[in-house]
């Protein structure tokens, strides 16, 4: 876990403690979507973010990454 914070933390309202869950329970809400600060969409998005979105040339050079496509 540590490891994956070296590369930056992912998104998220700051707390870890299940808060979000607590507040669901006391708002009488079902779904936790309608609490959380930055829900994910179904297919797992997140429209704040624009993200997973494919990297651009810029982030691919900074990276040293090259994309490959395989042969058809």
């Amino acid at each position: 876990m540590l490891n994956a914070f070296r590369y930056g933390a992912p998104p998220h309202g700051g707390l870890a403690v299940g808060l979000e869950r607590v507040v669901m329970l006391l708002a009488g809400e079902e779904n936790i979507r309608e609490v959380t600060m930055f829900p994910l969409t179904q297919q797992g998005q997140d429209l704040l973010m624009r993200a997973p979105s494919p990297a651009n040339a810029k982030q691919l050079k900074e990276l040293h990454l090259k994309v490959v496509y395989p042969e058809k």
